[in-house]
């Protein structure tokens, strides 16, 4: 569907009275006003978009309607400025993209039923905040509907489009030559749109079962040219998001992320069982950096699937390293999001791995949060039931933080869940805090899920959460995160019960 602004005088005698069929918005000059361009204007259609330009004089007598801008000092800013409600006007009455599942469907039925090719384009926006408000992100929902809608009114005639993730969107168009023209929205210097597009080359796809491969190869294109292009990118505005921001696609490249690992203990025992994943940023300018500083900007520069795939690879290979030289295998745990989650290959692409590396599912453990697990049901739910069926241990991370935890706890796809350190650190041993606890380890007690406490710094908090049956434990009281050699080591020569450095925390 293409959007293109009519620009009308009514004065001209050869201009018909508008129908509307097929408008989708008008421009219209008035200079003088005569009985039959009133009534000229009175057949416009009320809810077509429209900009007049006339004199202050005649403005009482033109449809309450339109926007209106003044003949008398105009001028190309202030036309250009006044196009500005006309155009939200115009994307509000275009349909937006498909969801996932409708998309999928309606796919499907177009490749089964066509006698000809399709091809088929990934689309990924970037979200940029917006120069006058440097601690939030300005009203994200509109700013998605405005680019989804952008793109549907660019897009070939009688293309699909359908949204795979809050920032991609997939245009399927049997119109190779419309898709591979410009017909994307280009970010001009002076334009003030908080969000810049990346996208493939128009991709044939012969039949829904093909549909797979063709997207994986659309977001690999995207990738690419994503580092080629920001790499050259250079931002005006120097607060410290923003460099976090620009720094992300080239950390990548420069192996600046690394894992450090924190050890797991059975809490009856005494022994390493597992250890989890964390990432950290060692920056070239600002030191290490850990994930709660720049997890957020990699999603909201859409590099986080990336990142995830990353660490997943080498939490496997370091698991690769611990088997050959500890006397028993741990589980290693690697922390997921909810882009990851919701991508409908990422059950592929997590076996694959492990197939590739050698490693059994059941020594691999992923941590979600409940939002990231609720989000979307639909394809995140379903990669879920697949990797637990498979042997993949899925733990709920944070737990106790969620609104309706408990209300869904009996629905996800678990073999665990993550008490999280609010409350564990300190845990008195009467009290409140000490019943809700209680009463979670109960819960996954029934429910036959696998609890860990994580944040246990002190003896009294171990001594309690011993006492009320948590199954491992994972805090400062043994170990600190460390680096694969350092956590082999400690692994041979033994950890002790106290650490006894000084308490604090990373995050």
């Amino acid at each position: 569907m293409r959007t293109e602004f009519l620009f009308l005088n009514p004065l001209s005698t050869s201009v018909l009275p508008p129908s509307g069929d097929g408008w989708q918005a008008a421009v219209l000059l008035i200079d003088t006003f005569t009985t039959a361009q009133q009534q000229w204007l009175t057949q416009l259609p009320p809810h077509l978009p429209c900009l007049i330009i006339s004199t202050t004089k005649h403005r009482d007598q033109l449809p309450p309607s339109g926007h209106w801008l003044a003949l008398d000092d105009f001028n190309r800013q202030r036309f250009f400025q006044s196009l500005g409600p006309l155009q939200q006007q115009v994307l509000r009455n275009i349909p937006a993209p498909l969801q996932r599942n409708e998309f999928f469907t309606r796919l499907r039925q177009q490749l089964t039923q066509a006698d000809h090719g399709y091809y088929l384009q990934v689309l990924q926006c970037r979200w940029l905040r917006h120069q006058h408000d440097r601690d939030s992100w300005q009203q994200r929902e509109s700013i998605q509907q405005e680019f989804e809608r952008t793109i549907s009114r660019r897009a070939p005639a009688g293309a699909i489009i359908g949204r795979i993730l809050d920032d991609q969107l997939v245009v399927v168009s049997d119109n190779y030559y419309e898709l591979h023209a410009d017909w994307l929205p280009l970010q001009p210097d002076d334009d003030d749109r908080p969000w810049v597009v990346y996208h493939s080359s128009p991709l044939c796809i012969s039949g829904f079962s093909a549909l797979s491969a063709v997207l994986q190869e659309g977001v690999q294109q995207i990738a690419r040219e994503r580092l080629v292009q920001e790499a050259q990118f250079e931002w005006r505005q120097q607060d410290t998001g923003l460099s976090l921001l620009s720094g992300i696609h080239l950390a990548l490249q420069r192996d600046e992320f690394y894992l450090e690992y924190q050890p797991q203990f059975d809490s009856r025992t005494g022994a390493l069982v597992g250890a989890e994943a964390l990432m950290r940023w060692r920056h070239p300018a600002l030191g290490v950096i850990p994930p709660t500083v720049f997890i957020r900007e990699a999603e909201n520069a859409g590099l986080i699937q990336a990142l995830g795939q990353w660490a997943l690879r080498e939490t496997i290979s370091a698991w690769c390293r611990l088997q050959e030289l500890l006397d028993h295998p741990l589980r290693m745990a690697v922390n997921v999001s909810f882009p990851e989650v919701a991508d409908p290959f990422y059950t592929r692409q997590v076996l694959d791995l492990l197939d590739q590396f050698g490693m059994p599912p059941q020594f691999l453990e992923l941590e979600l949060t409940e939002t990231a697990m609720m989000r979307d049901a639909s394809v995140s739910l379903l990669n879920l039931r697949q990797l637990k069926a498979a042997g993949v241990h899925i733990v709920l991370d944070d737990f106790g933080t969620g609104f309706s935890s408990l209300s869904h706890l009996s629905d996800l796809p678990l073999t665990g869940i993550k008490l999280d350190r609010a409350f564990v650190s300190p845990l008195p041993d009467h009290g409140p805090q000490s019943h809700i606890v209680t009463t979670m380890l109960d819960l996954a007690n029934r429910l036959k899920l696998e609890t860990t406490a994580e944040g246990v710094e002190d003896s009294a908090c171990l001594e309690e959460i011993r006492r009320l049956g948590c199954d491992r434990i994972q805090g400062y009281i043994y170990a600190r995160p460390l680096a694969l050699g350092e956590l082999i080591s400690q692994a041979k020569s033994g950890f002790p019960e106290h650490s006894g450095f000084t308490q604090g925390r990373l995050f």
